[in-house]
């Protein structure tokens, strides 16, 4: 249910060199904005471990999970509301939003991790069925090879449209 950018590769070696950034995640910068229940003050790292549980297939922060590494900065402010810019520093299942959860400020519309109440309210108010977190931000870095071709290039995509009109209305 997160929308944004989509990342594939045309051929093979494109393929194995995207699949080689993501993985070492050291030059390659992804970023998100989603929609949060609360007033976020300030930036905020979390650094919590994260473990799945097979039977549910929820993710919690656990002690003995596996290291999980989190930004997140307010953008601006719509009453109850903050939307904020998220970074992720390792690509864990659900990272962001049992992080967002974990720190009290779950991601509206997240049908997992969220605040129920206030997604019936999303629900009933504004017709909002989705969780609001999108993919916005792309950055590549120092790249080497056959893709060196994006060093320093930033690809960036608006709100869909849905989320907009959201932002609006909650105003």
């Amino acid at each position: 249910n997160t929308s944004g950018l989509v990342v594939f590769a045309k051929n093979l070696v494109s393929l194995q060199e995207l699949e080689l950034l993501f993985k070492e995640k050291e030059d390659i910068k992804k970023e998100y904005l989603a929609l949060v229940v609360g007033h976020l003050d300030g930036e905020k790292t979390i650094d919590a471990p994260l473990k799945k549980d097979m039977n549910t297939g929820l993710v919690k922060v656990a002690r003995d999970g596996k290291s999980a590494l989190t930004k997140v900065k307010p953008v601006k402010y719509y009453g109850d509301y903050t939307l904020v810019n998220v970074q992720i520093f390792t690509g864990r299942t659900h990272q962001i939003r049992v992080h967002l959860a974990s720190i009290g400020f779950p991601v509206v519309g997240d049908s997992k991790y969220g605040d129920f109440k206030v997604n019936k309210e999303f629900r009933d108010l504004y017709k909002f069925e989705n969780q609001f977190l999108h993919a916005y931000k792309l950055s590549f870095l120092k790249l080497k090879g056959h893709l060196s071709y994006l060093s320093d290039k930033i690809i960036e995509t608006s709100l869909p449209e849905v989320e907009d009109k959201l932002l609006k209305k909650i105003i």
